[in-house]
């Protein structure tokens, strides 16, 4: 190649990177406006002291560093329903700009499938920003409690807490009942997992279904290390490590019937705890959003501090969160049919 050829033909790759370099440089500054001197809200859907409100705390004190404008990230929270409350707050109320975020119950967005009472929102049109947590939920009974075995269930009536009707420990009981005929007596309408656990220390509750893994380590784990409380069952796909000889919902059903069903119960678990932004969010704050939560939950000092604090971090994608309501979408409508008679029980 002769010298002039060279010159010329490094002359038009330098025309054509020039371009590439301003649109990186404007596209960079056009993030970073998004949220400077902004206050981004991570609303949490029950009271504080709990295994969400504890997530929230944490993913609160790093998620900044990794947004473009270094906006300001304080947690409130806003308890009613098991988070039912906030879901439509969220999709209803909260403005489109990115600045409100809602820590909700795992199992609150499937709340519209099964047509769950007080339900104000299309979970396939939220902005599903990233979920924490893929695990499984526990039923758990205090050591005083009749109820030595999840066996026992099913031959002696036993009171269990319930936040809300949006909430697992709401739902996972009347679900149960009805798959399986056990005989837990819901006492619903506590604000949170705090308000539960301390009711089961003053002797009024055997125990509570639907409490995460994590929650429970995290917040009671010096219970469960003294065996002042028991985990009878697991609701999940598989048993988790931690609790190898603990049964799963779904090794009591006696028919295929009763095993699919709870196996559509425990699907909520792929996604858990999930945050999401109101529907309409444009894709640019989106995409600001699901990468600083990605990037959060790679960082070594947020790692460093979740471990420390006992909560479990299984990040999972606001894409892959998308793809689970659509696979639940497909689902035969005889089998959602068939849940939301279990849930009405």
């Amino acid at each position: 190649m002769s010298f002039s050829s060279f010159i010329r033909n490094a002359i038009r790759t330098a025309i054509g990177v020039v371009p590439l370099i301003f649109w990186f440089a404007a596209t960079t500054k056009a993030q970073d406006s998004l949220y400077a001197e902004k206050t981004i809200k991570v609303i949490v859907g029950f009271a504080p002291g709990g295994g969400y409100d504890i997530y929230a705390r944490v993913l609160a004190r790093h998620l900044p560093q990794h947004i473009l404008g270094a906006p300001k990230v304080i947690v409130t929270n806003m308890p009613g329903a098991g988070s039912l409350t906030l879901a439509n707050y969220i999709f209803n109320v909260a403005p489109k700009d990115g600045t409100e975020i809602g820590s909700i119950e795992t199992v609150t967005p499937f709340e519209a499938f099964f047509r769950g009472a007080g339900v104000r929102f299309d979970p396939s049109q939220f902005s599903w920003i990233g979920a924490l947590n893929s695990e499984m939920t526990t039923c758990i009974v205090w050591h005083e409690s009749k109820i030595k075995s999840f066996q026992d269930l099913f031959n002696i009536e036993a009171t269990f807490g319930g936040a809300g009707p949006g909430a697992a420990s709401g739902t996972e009981p009347k679900i149960v009942n009805s798959v399986l005929g056990t005989k837990m007596k819901l006492i619903s309408g506590y604000p949170g997992t705090a308000d539960i656990f301390l009711a089961m220390e003053r002797g009024e509750l055997d125990g509570v279904c639907g409490i995460g893994w994590t929650t429970l380590i995290s917040t009671r784990g010096d219970w469960f290390n003294q065996r002042k409380l028991s985990v009878i069952v697991q609701n999940a796909v598989k048993r988790h490590s931690s609790l190898p000889d603990t049964p799963l919902l779904s090794e009591f059903a006696k028919t295929e019937d009763q095993k699919s069903l709870l196996t559509l119960l425990a699907s909520p678990q792929r996604i858990g705890r999930p945050y999401i932004a109101p529907p309409g969010l444009s894709a640019d704050r989106v995409e600001v959003l699901r990468n600083a939560f990605e990037a959060t939950t790679r960082d070594k000092a947020f790692l460093d501090e979740a471990q420390k604090l006992k909560v479990a971090i299984n990040f999972v994608t606001g894409k892959e969160m998308e793809s689970v309501f659509a696979d639940i979408a497909k689902m035969d409508q005889s089998l959602i049919e068939a849940m939301i008679k279990a849930r009405s029980q």
